[in-house]
């Protein structure tokens, strides 16, 4: 993981200066950022308001508004006790404070776990409890592995760069012409199918990295694969489940 702690310019929607500083922006604000990637911006699902939802405390900055929304969507019921706190150990955070874990993968990489749970929670709870298959006794840390996903989207996708320098850059900027939600539903996949890839390869915590590039592999020939006109067209996506 890089750990530059900046968040990255292609998917930004607040600097991450006023991330740190604790700085109080409103949702308004975050959601109006216009910082986009050849002008097609990626939404900010952290702190918009969704019909039923409670009415969020301006208070909070937004990445504790999105912690908090994040523990709902994991843990609905349970009550957190802070945002600093032994209980974000169940997400598979490394400590107790969730923010300098997600730090290295920026603001987007907690707002494509936000937009995981609120979007597939079947498989963001399959996922994170490893409900699914013959699991190894040392499992990978569901919030952490999140956080590296988004890096390497990122990465394998070359987002940092003014324009897009490979087939995939490009092959994924047609995808978001078309939604602007592309780049989460895009992780939602890939981290169901990084799961795939783990049961697959019978997997335990110190082959974590060889799983990655196994999933990364598999994503890049999925992606380039002709007659793949939309992201619900590729081959993993049918792993996803809603409900």
């Amino acid at each position: 993981m890089d750990d530059r702690g900046g968040s990255f310019v292609a998917v930004r929607r607040i600097s991450q200066q006023d991330l740190n500083r604790g700085h109080s922006t409103s949702s308004a604000e975050v959601v109006a950022g216009s910082a986009a990637w050849l002008g097609k911006g990626l939404s900010c699902v952290c702190v918009q308001s969704r019909e039923g939802d409670a009415r969020p405390s301006f208070d909070l900055t937004p990445v504790q508004e999105a912690l908090r929304a994040l523990w709902d969507a994991a843990f609905p019921g349970e009550e957190l006790c802070g945002l600093v706190s032994e209980q974000w150990k169940a997400m598979g955070w490394q400590g107790k404070d969730p923010s300098t874990d997600f730090r290295g993968g920026g603001f987007i990489s907690l707002e494509n776990l936000l937009y995981f749970g609120r979007n597939f929670p079947r498989s963001f709870q399959d996922l994170l409890l490893k409900q699914d298959g013959d699991r190894a006794m040392w499992e990978y840390p569901f919030a952490v592995a999140g956080v590296n996903i988004t890096f390497m989207l990122i990465q394998m996708l070359d987002l940092e760069a003014v324009k897009p320098q490979t087939m995939l850059g490009a092959t994924f900027l047609k995808f978001l012409a078309e939604n602007e939600s592309a780049f989460d539903l895009l992780y939602c996949i890939t981290f169901k199918l990084m799961d795939h890839q783990w049961l697959t390869m019978r997997a335990s915590y110190m082959d974590f990295n060889a799983v990655m590039k196994a999933t990364r592999r598999q994503l890049e020939t999925e992606l380039l694969q002709e007659g793949i006109k939309r992201l619900e067209d590729l081959p993993s996506y049918n792993l996803l489940k809603r409900y």
